[in-house]
């Protein structure tokens, strides 16, 4: 099975690149593909409990979390960048696994492939 991390760096707001994201690591379960989302920089953003369509714009983030659960996609973010843009309160169905930018380059060594959106 190949693995496939997808690495979003911008943030929701104004953006489309987290939900497509999402929706293409979605769409590769019906393969022999394990896809991964990687939260990075402003992409940490994501994850803030207080994201509706009023706060990031047309296409919120939330909605792919009903999917995230049913699929089991593995969710990570960046610690560093969480606390520099101060997301602290994050919705437990992400069940993001935090991982420190140092390890970031042994991180992303472990997949296949790497995709930066």
């Amino acid at each position: 099975m190949k693995k496939v991390l997808f690495m979003v760096y911008q943030a929701p707001v104004g953006t489309i690149w987290i939900n497509e994201a999402f929706r293409t690591a979605f769409g590769m379960y019906g393969e022999d593909v394990e896809p991964s989302v990687l939260l990075i920089g402003e992409g940490v953003i994501a994850l803030g409990k207080r994201l509706d369509p009023s706060v990031v714009g047309p296409l919120p983030v939330n909605v792919v979390l009903p999917y995230v659960e049913r699929f089991g996609t593995a969710v990570y973010a960046v610690q560093e960048d969480m606390a520099t843009l101060k997301v602290a309160e994050v919705d437990e169905r992400w069940n993001v696994a935090p991982i420190s930018r140092s390890d970031l380059s042994s991180f992303v060594h472990q997949f296949d492939y790497a995709v930066a959106m």
